[in-house]
């Protein structure tokens, strides 16, 4: 409120509307105060305000710019705009109205921080600079000092390494000074000095003197686990190494002997100083071996995992090096699975390791363990132990080396193990997962492998019945959640995978790094509204981006927390620059196309697409930064080996060439939409469409269906160019004009050449229809959307009122020849969608394909009894999403019949 009474008195009821969510009458009182005083600043902004969030953001940005011309400088009023600015991320203004306020009211401290913070919002250093600086000399903080030295260091990142940073020495000198006057007093001030001094070539030795020094002591650096790992690091570069060994040795021995970061420092003290030749006969080596011991031997109870690994890595760097003691490796993996092997990260602890040995040595590992452990599990630890010894026989490539029976044979054994330890999980809470789950997740890879072989379905089919079975145990294993979301997917059932992803409880930045499991050639199934839902859901992660994590670095200036501040602008530019962002906006522009119901509308539509983010240069495309986690998954294949993750992909993934063909395609259509001339930009689009489809080592990324895609629009677009250039000198004064009836054949050449690739087989299916069905029929869909659109502005061309004397009358006729096979090519996907819909309908499925399912098994969870109404529901629900996706395509291929 403000100091005004008779002000506070007429705000209060808006103010009382707003808190409890009524705009609207909030919006009406604020119509009434300004019927009675036009020009009261502050009832405008709530106005705003209460616009924004009844979602009517034009009208509220209307209003805040009437403000931003009186120029307010009250503080009600800036936080009340600046509430409705920064939702509308227009950051721009709120620089400038506070800017004004501050220079208006230069004792004002507040409007002068804010003035900064506006400027950190969008990351301006430089101006943050200027006005840090103001803020210091205008209120004597150290605190504003620190922000200027921030806004310098960050203006000092950006300078090539190649050239002088006179940025860091500037804020060198800064921090100096204010070390000397005995301002530097935190651990954070400290930080970024380091910042500043390792920021700049050579300067270990400095860094480390600033943290053992004076100020390292009053802020007890040694304290902090960070610095501590620093300090080590800094007495390594500096070849201090008896220092850094007895730092590391000292944490080891006395702060925690499980500091594996500590572990990798004590190691670089051993083998750094000496060559590898000296290694056998060095002192250091014996010093290791026995330091290493020592740690093991200081395990009693509740032994750390740490010691024990230290000495696998000792002896692995060892035999790196030298090629020494493969014995004592193999013995030392033993061991450490003798008392570690009913633990979960057991296998993830060795399989580094087991890899780096050899086949023989690997295969001995499996078989000791094997002869000491059998088979036997009669409680929780056994169980571990042996899922665990699975996971290494897979890991070392024994499930390779076995033919179909014996897969089989393993997948039913297997599935007893997951029976068999389902009694020792009764009492897990719901968010647990049973013991047993890996076998279950196991046997679904061995029955994918068959699918791999094989190329039959049924064993993908056999797959998800038993993961959706275990599923029912263990409601929260996000580990089976991802298996049964690819097998769904390449089993074409598009709501089967989106119900299981929507269960995952994806947040925040997961949406970034998990949304490929669910968005990658979502299109392809058919079911336009529903991959738009999935790709918009997974794209809020981007926004919130935009309005949160400007504020993130607000609070680092606010709370002086300058070593995650940098942590913060480069999560913001990961985002800001992901590769998955930019899948996910094509993707998006793709379906907005689509889902335009007729030529016209598809037009307009294109005519209006801002191309201004549209960018395929080299430099944007090598900028992205993918954020995909890929290893999510968990994986036992043999190293080498394709990841279950990369395999059970329904086709290669999207990246930057596939970005790039679905950013050149509405480019191309929205000139060719345009009418436009014929000019570079043009030719560059269409030279570069062509790159894609015709190198070898784009195409790799792109299925066959999208490199005919490229094609067709690559022919027609050249076809318009041809037809443009004609029509051209035609309606100009020049003598030499294209005959027409070249132009016709020209043009003819290129829709041939495009119409050859419409053509297709006729879909047969076996029962199940798998993602590549879909993909086939929603490819010539999409195809023929474009296609009409690109007719249509053949036909534009031809039809202008210069050429209203038919000169190009034979080009028309070829335009409609061409219109006609698109028409073939949307009737023959109507042809397949009947034929197929009769395949699977639900009691050509529980007649039929349930039936060959369930007694043409030879997985025994399948042939049981008990199993059967579980396998009809999925399979019903699988049946359905085709359903789906067949009606969908029926109807969209009907629609675009012109």
């Amino acid at each position: 409120m403000s100091s005004n009474p008779e002000l506070d008195r007429k705000l209060r009821p808006i103010y009382d509307a707003m808190e409890v969510g009524n705009y609207r009458e909030g919006i009406q009182l604020c119509n009434k105060a300004l019927k009675k005083q036009p020009d009261l600043l502050i009832v405008k902004a709530l106005k705003a305000l209460a616009f924004e969030r009844c979602e009517r953001t034009n009208e509220a940005l209307q209003l805040c710019e009437e403000i931003q011309w009186a120029k307010p400088t009250d503080e009600a009023t800036l936080r009340t705009l600046s509430m409705v600015l920064r939702s509308a991320k227009k950051y721009e203004p709120m620089i400038k109205l506070y800017e004004h306020a501050s220079k208006v009211n230069p004792k004002n401290e507040n409007l002068a921080t804010q003035w900064f913070m506006a400027l950190a919002r969008t990351l301006d250093f430089k101006g943050q600079q200027m006005v840090a600086l103001q803020l210091h000399k205008n209120f004597k903080k150290a605190n504003y000092m620190f922000w200027a030295i921030m806004s310098i260091t960050l203006q000092g990142q950006k300078v090539p390494a190649n050239q002088p940073n006179v940025l860091y020495q500037l804020a060198e000198r800064m921090m100096a000074k204010l070390n000397t006057e005995g301002k530097v007093q935190t651990i954070e001030e400290l930080q970024l000095y380091l910042i500043i001094l390792l920021g700049q070539k050579d300067r270990h030795a400095d860094a480390l003197a600033l943290l053992e020094g004076e100020i390292g002591t009053k802020t007890k650096a040694i304290e902090n686990v960070e610095l501590r790992h620093l300090r080590i690091e800094l007495l390594i570069k500096t070849e201090r190494w008896k220092d850094a060994r007895d730092a590391t040795v000292h944490i080891l021995k006395e702060v925690n002997s499980d500091d594996w970061r500590t572990v990798l420092q004590y190691f670089d003290t051993i083998f750094l100083p000496i060559e590898d030749a000296d290694l056998k006969s060095s002192d250091n080596l014996t010093e290791a071996r026995a330091f290493t011991s020592e740690l093991v031997k200081n395990e009693t109870k509740n032994r750390k995992r740490g010691p024990f690994l230290a000495q696998i890595e000792l002896e692995k760097r060892v035999q790196d090096k030298i090629g020494d003691n493969k014995t004592k490796m193999l013995d030392l993996l033993v061991a450490y699975f003798d008392i570690f092997g009913s633990k979960t990260c057991c296998f993830e602890d060795l399989a580094g390791y087991i890899s780096n040995v050899d086949k023989e040595d690997a295969t001995e590992f499996c078989k000791r363990l094997r002869d000491t452990y059998g088979e036997k599990a009669d409680n929780v630890n056994e169980i571990c132990t042996q899922i665990n010894i699975t996971r290494f026989e897979r890991f070392i490539g024994k499930h390779s080396q076995l033919n179909a029976t014996d897969i089989m044979a393993l997948v039913n054994k297997f599935w007893k193990f997951y029976e068999d330890a389902l009694p020792f999980g009764k009492d897990l809470e719901e968010t647990e997962r049973q013991h047993g789950d890996d076998y279950a997740i196991m046997a679904a890879h061995l029955l994918f492998d068959i699918h791999k072989e094989t190329k039959s379905y049924f064993p993908l089919l056999n797959a998800v019945f038993i993961l959706e079975h275990a599923l029912k145990a263990s409601k929260h294993n996000y580990q089976m959640k991802l298996v049964l979301i690819r097998f769904y997917e390449l089993l074409g059932a598009f709501h089967c995978a989106t119900a299981i992803y929507n269960t995952m409880g994806i947040k925040h930045v997961q949406h970034d790094t998990l949304s490929h499991f669910i968005t990658d050639r979502a299109t392809s199934f058919g079911l336009f509204q529903d991959a738009m839902m999935q790709l918009y859901e997974a794209h809020a992660i981007y926004h919130s981006n935009e309005a949160e994590t400007p504020e993130m670095i607000l609070q680092a200036y606010k709370y002086s927390t300058f070593s995650k501040m940098q942590e913060f602008i480069e999560f913001q530019s990961r985002l800001e620059n992901s590769l998955q962002k930019m899948i996910a906006d094509r993707e998006l522009i793709r379906l907005e196309f689509l889902k335009e119901d007729s030529v016209s509308r598809a037009i307009a539509w294109l005519q209006e697409l801002e191309i201004v983010n549209l960018k395929y240069d080299d430099q944007f495309c090598s900028s992205r930064i993918d954020n995909r986690d890929t290893s999510v998954m968990l994986n036992w294949n043999p190293k080498g080996s394709p990841s279950v993750e990369a395999l059970t992909r329904a086709a290669s993934q999207p990246d930057r060439v596939w970005m790039t063909l679905y950013t050149l395609v509405p480019r191309i259509l929205k000139h060719m939409a345009h009418l436009a001339p014929i000019d570079a930009e043009y030719g560059n689009l269409t030279s570069a469409l062509e790159k894609l489809y015709s190198s070898s080592e784009q195409q790799v990324e792109l299925t066959a269906e999208e490199i005919k895609l490229a094609k067709i629009i690559s022919y027609v677009a050249q076809a318009f160019k041809i037809l443009s250039l004609a029509v051209v000198a035609q309606n100009s004064n020049s003598s030499t004009k294209e005959d027409p009836a070249k132009t016709a054949a020209a043009v003819k050449e290129q829709l041939t050449a495009a119409g050859a690739q419409l053509k297709r087989e006729t879909i047969k299916s076996t029962g199940v229809l798998p993602w590549q069905t879909f993909h086939v029929l929603t490819s010539t869909v999409e195809a023929v959307a474009y296609l009409n659109v690109m007719n249509q502005c053949l036909l534009n061309l031809v039809s202008t009122k210069a050429n209203k004397k038919a000169v190009f009358k034979g080009v028309s006729v070829v335009i409609q020849d061409f219109m006609a096979q698109c028409r073939q090519a949307l009737q023959s996907v109507q042809t397949d969608v009947n034929a197929l819909r009769n395949v699977v309908k639900p009691d050509r499925i529980k007649s039929g394909l349930l039936y060959e399912i369930c007694d043409g098994s030879t997985v025994d969870f399948v042939r049981a009894p008990n199993h059967h109404a579980l396998i009809e529901e999925k399979m019903l629900k699988i049946g359905a999403s085709w359903m789906s996706s067949l009606a969908n395509l029926q109807q969209e291929a009907v629609s675009r019949i012109v």
